[in-house]
């Protein structure tokens, strides 16, 4: 069964109930939220987030058209699909205009589930494509960043920042990074993680059977945990994560431009989830971006680590050099006292 959160805007009670039986039928674990007026739409949108939405045509006080334009105001990328009883075609084709993306017929919910499929997944290209876009303008700020000597934490703090903010449902991003050792795996940046979650799997042991990113960063390939609370990866910690209400986690390893791991980046869910399609595919390419920072950042550091070392030998050397000048210099003055011949020229 595929996780799915849907908020029906359906006055009718029995129509709701049919509706889910059909996803169900269709393979979807759903859990819902009915609404029948406009301000309980816009309190759902704004306290939770939403796969899809489900919207009968006509409602006491409240229609379609109406609540299609409290979901373009809300500014979420939610798809909504109509699912009405019998009606004109150009009222379908005024739904699909004010933004619906699909009209069903109550009395043909055969196609509501290859409708939610299809939703679905278009919903993530389009996320998935704008996160690439967002990505692709990160590049610049990032390296921005690094060449005015922003810390590593800053701009790992930054990227993480930005996946949560265009990443669907809601989720949480981490990024560790590895130890010199290539033994553990240490705090990067976790914006919206809980401190005390975050202070438990510091540091995360490099190992197979550990956690999502411990065995990401282990066996070098993306590791889906859908479900925190039933994976044995997570058994120690599964108290923890319960209490913080963190349900699923798909962790990537950060790979350098020499395929050594130096990291991972993770995202947290508050719900069980699988990935839908394409969600994989940003995740990565944020990893990439990821990677890019971490070996930017370490070669910023390395870099300025040789200059101070080149200064400190330089200022050393030169302070050798003025201490053997102040040498020749008490050497010919002890010379001359002792009426000798001075042992060292002038321009000395």
């Amino acid at each position: 069964m595929k996780p799915l959160r849907v908020l029906l805007a359906e006055d009718s009670d029995d129509d709701a109930q049919l509706i889910l039986q059909r996803l169900e039928r269709h393979g979807y674990e759903c859990v819902a939220k009915q609404v029948m007026a406009a301000l309980d739409l816009q309190t759902a949108l704004a306290t939770e987030s939403w796969d899809i939405i489900l919207c009968d045509y006509v409602m006491p006080g409240f229609d379609a058209l109406a609540a299609l334009k409290i979901v373009a105001a809300h500014g979420e990328d939610i798809p909504v699909i109509v699912v009405s009883g019998t009606v004109g075609e150009d009222v379908a084709v005024a739904t699909l205009k004010h933004g619906a993306r699909d009209y069903i017929l109550k009395q043909n919910l055969t196609r509501l589930g290859p409708a939610v499929d299809s939703e679905l997944k278009e919903a993530s290209a389009r996320r998935y494509g704008l996160l690439l876009e967002a990505i692709a303008r990160s590049y610049s700020e990032i390296l921005e960043m690094i060449l005015n000597g922003s810390p590593l934490t800053a701009i790992l703090e930054h990227i993480a920042q930005r996946i949560e903010r265009l990443s669907p449902h809601g989720a949480l991003c981490s990024i560790l990074l590895t130890n010199p050792a290539g033994t553990h795996l240490e705090h990067g940046a976790s914006p919206s993680l809980p401190k005390e979650f975050v202070q438990a799997v510091n540091p995360v042991a490099i190992e197979a059977g550990v956690g999502s990113c411990g065995h990401a960063a282990a066996v070098k390939e993306t590791m889906v945990v859908e479900n925190i609370l039933e994976h044995p990866n997570w058994q120690s910690l599964k108290a923890l994560a319960e209490r913080h209400r963190l349900k699923a986690c798909w962790s990537v390893p950060v790979f350098s431009s020499g395929r050594e791991v130096v990291g991972t980046m993770a995202v947290y869910y508050r719900t069980p989830r699988s990935p839908l399609p394409d969600e994989l595919g940003w995740v990565e390419s944020a990893a990439k971006l990821v990677g890019v920072a971490i070996e930017r950042g370490r070669s910023e550091a390395r870099i300025r680590d040789q200059l101070d070392e080149l200064l400190r030998w330089q200022n050393a050397m030169l302070n050798r050099e003025d201490r053997v000048q102040q040498l020749k210099v008490e050497v010919n003055e002890l010379l001359l006292r002792l009426g000798e011949p001075v042992r060292y020229s002038s321009q000395v």
